[in-house]
């Protein structure tokens, strides 16, 4: 009876992991995997000077700070920094980047209770992004591993 039951009930439950590993796959394109990727390098090697160049770019005021809901343009120019000519793609736009944007906004917002208008320095969005890109390795696993030799 019981054994029978959960039996049945394997294909499902497999069926139902699977859409969700293939639903968070999904979200994770070639410009995402190129950030996180560069950020686990950067942070090995100590040194954020593309990420702190990115940030200015993405300052268009040029008052030193980058709302929260722009955290997706430093994304992008990132990428157009460090990323463009080697990836051997073309450049990124902000809509790239609009999950990682969204998904960080939603994060400092849980975690520190900033809103999209929140203006951060550099030093806040380095922080924040240390703890996104963290959350988001624990997540994916060896992902980026396998993926950074791919992309």
């Amino acid at each position: 009876g019981r054994v029978m039951r959960v039996t049945s009930l394997l294909p499902f439950l497999i069926l139902a992991i699977f859409h969700q590993e293939c639903k968070a796959a999904s979200k994770v394109d070639h410009h995402t995997v190129k950030m996180h990727t560069s950020f686990l390098k950067n942070k090995k090697d100590g040194d954020f000077s593309d990420w702190e160049e990115a940030f200015k770019r993405a300052d268009h005021d040029k008052n030193g700070l980058v709302s929260v809901h722009e955290a997706s343009r430093v994304f992008k120019e990132h990428y157009n920094l460090v990323h463009k000519h080697s990836a051997g793609r073309g450049a990124a736009s902000e809509v790239h980047y609009m999950d990682d944007g969204s998904e960080f906004g939603k994060m400092v917002s849980d975690t520190m209770g900033w809103d999209d208008r929140k203006e951060m320095t550099y030093a806040e969005f380095e922080e924040q992004l240390h703890v996104y890109v963290d959350i988001k390795h624990k997540e994916r696993g060896s992902l980026y591993d396998l993926a950074a030799d791919i992309f």
